[in-house]
């Protein structure tokens, strides 16, 4: 299998202007600006050449989407993408070079984009504006959030009472978009442009040959069912629309409340193990499903979110349980260790 066609022209193009770079960087004592050293590797490994177009413009609105938070003043502001080795800053620049030579950014394709970011202003300004009125900043690093209905977080406050899920539940189409993806599957794509440029059409992987599709073999990483319990670990303005939420829990002791917790699910699951920690957005294109805690991983369309998961799971794969049943646990009032806001409907 070669490159044919509009790929092939623009493979051509990608390694000129890889030559062009090149002599950048030996005119300079081998020095690039950042953003030219990501086009630079990116032209010398193509990955995403031969996706279709409608795989590129989704890639593109998620990586675009992540870029974007509602300030406390209610507007739309844009994030310097600096996290995590300003990863998305690079697969920025990555799909800003595949969607030029393509011509598909338009009105059209960034309508999924456009809605995204405008559903947060359907009722006017967003309701996280009101929630955190007079609170600064992303919150403090000992800071847990979980958002719900003021009822229930009003029986968190006050009772300590939460619903523990298992994860199966997050496939059902009852929810909405922020949190329908398959909690028990993880979907990867090992790059093979390389395979496709010597003329190879299969990619072996862990022992299997692979058939190559569309410069990429996916890869489904499946989960053994268990219990999950979610939080933010700071202060997003865009959760509480994306979980039809009018009122927050700030645990503002994150390692007090977590012992309780565990020691809570542990009663109900004695031989059951218990793992807590940030959830890391993957990139199917750039991460492998090498680590075994697989339920910490999310898609990076995500990232914004910024969560932090307590998983419950059996110690062993074979003892797992394919069918799981939502449960409530009690800690009691967590009223020393956190706040409660909410809207009052009657204002």
């Amino acid at each position: 299998m070669l490159l044919k066609g509009n790929a092939k022209r623009t493979y051509d193009w990608f390694i000129q202007r890889l030559q062009e770079l090149d002599s950048e960087k030996a005119s300079k004592n081998g020095m690039l600006a950042r953003h030219d050293w990501w086009r630079y590797n990116y032209y010398k490994q193509p990955y995403l050449l031969l996706e279709d177009n409608e795989t590129i413009i989704e890639r593109f609105t998620d990586v675009f989407t992540n870029g974007l938070e509602i300030s406390h003043e209610g507007k739309i502001s844009v994030t310097p993408m600096v996290q995590n080795d300003q990863r998305l800053a690079q697969l920025f620049t990555e799909l800003i070079e595949e969607t030029n030579w393509r011509g598909v950014l338009n009105q059209d394709s960034m309508s999924i984009a456009r809605e995204q970011i405008q559903s947060y202003f359907e009722n006017g300004t967003p309701i996280a504006v009101q929630l955190f009125e007079g609170v600064e900043g992303d919150g403090n690093n000992n800071w847990l959030l979980k958002f719900s209905k003021k009822k229930y977080v009003q029986e968190m406050f006050t009772h300590g009472r939460f619903r523990i899920s298992p994860a199966s539940e997050y496939a059902k189409g009852s929810h909405i978009r922020a949190i329908k993806d398959l909690e028990t599957v993880r979907n990867y794509r090992l790059k093979a442009i390389n395979e496709i440029l010597k003329g190879n059409d299969s990619f072996e992987f862990q022992g299997e040959k692979s058939h190559i599709e569309n410069g990429v073999v996916p890869i489904e990483f499946v989960m053994g069912n268990y219990f999950l319990f979610c939080t933010c670990k700071e202060i997003s303005r865009r959760m509480p629309t994306d979980f039809e939420s009018d009122a927050v829990l700030i645990i503002k002791d994150k390692k007090e409340f977590i012992a309780r917790l565990e020691a809570e699910l542990l009663i109900s699951y004695p031989d059951w193990e218990f793992l807590e920690g940030d959830v890391y957005y993957y990139d199917p294109y750039h991460d492998l499903p090498t680590d075994r805690n697989q339920e910490f991983y999310k898609h990076l369309s995500y990232t914004y979110q910024k969560e932090h998961r307590c998983i419950l799971r059996p110690k062993k794969p074979e003892d797992y349980i394919e069918h799981l049943e939502p449960f409530f646990i009690q800690l009691g009032s967590l009223s020393d260790i956190s706040e409660m806001l909410y809207i009052d409907s009657k204002n």
